[in-house]
């Protein structure tokens, strides 16, 4: 019934867990050792029909716990091992309740050795991931080993004031099913080796012996429960953990033509003539009639398409002048040159590197609209600027 309650509580225990990332990967390998603690209520009776029935209970003393595991790491905190335990107690004596059991100091030894499977569940309370403490539940099989006698006690005395020697010799071993229940707690101090200190509480099912009761006499079958409390510390080391890759140092960014942003030390897009981003209309600069200085909306176009040549990496300029048919062709000539200087001295003063630019004249040779000779036509009194990237 014990073991049924335990198994009970061990499946609550774990739907009631909720989740931390796991710090860990891989496999493991664990040793550790600690103290059982003493108890004196683990039934000890006669388990048939004998001349004096009895219903005892073993009075165990502090002793030693050992115990090694393999076991691997999952998803979200959970881990699984395969676990080999050990803890062998001193029996002090039978603490009697329905018998006389006369004993005097140590009788033997009570060995219980448990190979389990167990699952954890691993929290994180520390920024650094380093302290984490833990839940555990485990299911097995137990050997159980009683060996010891009372046969050097003496004989207890009845009130009637008649001698009972109720002797018992007992040197056999079972093999039961177990539970056990573990909280703890472990530090990480290196990456791959980290400290765990645990409190276990391991519960087996009823043992059957053979011993002999009152010797000379038949081999009577004893049965008996056990239960134990260990406190333990050990050490848990990864297999073949990798450390975490150092973060990476902060890369200081730098925005191209086109509007990509790329570390410094990357060449932005290398651009050719095919390359859309950067294709620029060109532009065209209109003069009043026999002029050839700048209006003011003439020189704010021209700074906006300074800079806008300037944020493309522009490469070479092409300025060309025109003129209408009014006047000689000489005259014309000369006045498309000065409209072609004026326009690039701007481009110059917004930016636009002078070996950059080359400068064309044209007079009235390439009209944007054909005219008659004399004809006044604004739209040919222009400078055309054509950029290539």
């Amino acid at each position: 019934m014990k073991l049924k309650l335990a198994l009970l509580a061990a499946a609550g225990s774990f739907a009631m867990i909720s989740g931390a990332q796991a710090q860990d990967s891989g496999y493991y390998g664990a040793l550790g050792a600690g103290i059982v603690l003493e108890s004196d209520d683990n039934d000890f009776e006669s388990g048939d029909s004998l001349p004096a029935a009895f219903d005892s209970d073993l009075d165990l003393g502090d002793d030693i716990a050992l115990y090694g595991a393999i076991g691997k790491y999952f998803d979200k905190g959970f881990r699984g091992e395969v676990e080999l335990a050990t803890r062998t107690q001193e029996v002090e004596g039978l603490t009697n309740i329905g018998a006389n059991f006369p004993s005097s100091g140590a009788l033997g030894d009570f060995s219980v050795t448990t190979l389990m499977l167990n699952a954890y569940k691993d929290f994180s309370i520390d920024a650094a991931g380093r302290l984490n403490p833990y839940l555990g539940a485990g299911v097995g099989v137990a050997r159980v080993r009683p060996d010891f006698d009372n046969l050097g006690a003496t004989a207890a005395t009845t009130p009637g004031g008649m001698n009972i020697s109720n002797d018992i010799v007992i040197a056999d071993k079972d093999y039961v099913a177990a539970v056990q229940g573990m909280a703890g707690l472990t530090f990480d101090f290196t990456e791959n080796m980290m400290l765990d200190v645990r409190y276990r509480y391991l519960l087996t099912d009823e043992a059957d012996f053979g011993a002999y009761v009152n010797t000379p006499g038949p081999l009577a079958t004893i049965d008996s429960d056990y239960d134990a409390h260990e406190f333990t510390a050990g050490f848990r080391w990864n297999f073949g953990a990798t450390a975490a890759a150092p973060a990476p140092a902060p890369v200081t960014m730098k925005t191209c033509f086109d509007g990509s942003s790329i570390p410094v030390n990357e060449q932005c897009p290398i651009i050719d003539d095919t390359d859309e981003v950067v294709d620029m209309d060109p532009l065209v600069v209109y003069f009043d009639f026999a002029k050839s200085n700048l209006t003011d909306a003439a020189q704010t176009l021209i700074a906006a398409r300074a800079e806008e040549a300037l944020e493309g990496d522009v490469q070479t300029v092409t300025v060309s002048g025109h003129t209408d048919t009014v006047g000689s062709a000489a005259s014309n000539m000369r006045l498309s040159q000065r409209r072609a200087n004026v326009v690039r001295e701007a481009l110059i003063q917004n930016g636009v590197d002078a070996d950059s630019i080359e400068v064309e004249y044209f007079g009235q040779s390439k009209p944007a609209k054909e005219t008659p000779d004399g004809t006044r036509e604004p739209l040919n009194r222009r400078t055309e600027v054509q950029f290539s990237f």
